[in-house]
């Protein structure tokens, strides 16, 4: 059997056999794609793996991503090989090889994130722009969007006007696992929303715009996810952080949350984190700022 049709039997497997999401099943596929290209390139049988096939797609891959995600490749690599052995395309030995390879390490960043004056100053940097009044409050109000409510890259690309609760400043949000949970937004935001949608005449809201998406380019079309991650980061490069996409800016709402003492328990919830193990990495956070302001303050501080 083809690696194509093999792929496509695992993918349906992955939909009608466990049930997975839409999104999560997007996910395996691009995981797949990068290990399909590669044997391609190098005319590989997928049936004949080994652990050194395995080391150069690994090392063919190192360029361009990082550890973390070369782990979560090899991850859907181990459940695609367990699917084809127990299909019975391939030998134990084969399996064996892709299930032993070992995981790269890496360790578990402290997120960057940005202050209320910095995410300001990118707004005030946007107004400075040659761009169209509209485009600049859409850039604006999807930055303090991301900064004010913590939504997931894929959430905000999904928004339609219908989620929006403009009187109690609320989103609906369908997450991950398709998980309904309500964020937050505040005035500054809500201001910016409204303003844009004026200009793009859909504000007082009506119920035949209801379902339209809320972000949209100047053909009316929903911005995709690539759109709005490119609009984040061309805003936010140039800043003094490690990474300044819309995940840096979802890591900023959830640092000022808890440095204003709000409970790991409730930033969980309003994450949409399932497990709080992933929410605790922003005590970390919080921890640095304090150690670094006793470290400045204290007479026997480090200078």
């Amino acid at each position: 059997m083809k690696f194509k049709e093999v792929k496509k039997e695992f993918l349906e497997f992955l939909e009608f056999e466990k049930g997975y999401s839409a999104k999560t099943i997007e996910a395996y596929q691009r995981d797949i794609l990068k290990f399909e290209i590669y044997l391609t390139e190098f005319s590989i049988d997928y049936k004949k793996i080994k652990k050194e096939i395995i080391f150069d797609f690994h090392s063919d891959l190192s360029q361009s991503i990082g550890p973390r995600s070369f782990s979560r490749t090899l991850s859907s690599l181990r459940t695609f090989y367990r699917f084809l052995f127990y299909q019975e395309l391939i030998s134990d030995l084969t399996l064996n090889s892709v299930l032993t390879y070992p995981s790269p390490k890496f360790k578990k960043s402290i997120p960057s994130f940005l202050s209320e004056k910095k995410i300001y100053e990118v707004l005030d940097k946007i107004d400075q722009t040659d761009k169209i009044a509209i485009y600049k409050l859409r850039d604006k109000a999807i930055i303090m969007l991301f900064f004010t409510s913590g939504l997931r890259l894929e959430e905000m690309t999904n928004l339609t006007l219908r989620d929006i609760d403009f009187n109690e400043k609320s989103i609906k949000v369908l997450g991950k696992g398709d998980k309904e949970r309500y964020a937050n937004f505040d005035d500054k935001t809500k201001k910016l929303l409204v303003e844009y949608l004026k200009l793009i005449k859909k504000y007082p809201l009506l119920k035949s715009n209801l379902d339209n998406n809320l972000f949209v380019d100047k053909e009316e079309k929903s911005l995709s996810r690539n759109k709005i991650q490119y609009i984040v980061m061309n805003n936010l490069k140039g800043l003094s952080v490690s990474s300044f996409g819309p995940h840096t800016l979802r890591h900023s709402f959830a640092t000022h949350l808890i440095n204003e003492g709000v409970s790991i328990s409730a930033i969980q919830s309003l994450l949409g984190h399932s497990k709080l193990s992933s929410t605790q990495i922003y005590t970390h956070v919080s921890l640095d700022k304090l150690q670094s302001t006793i470290n400045k303050a204290h007479p026997r501080g480090k200078k």
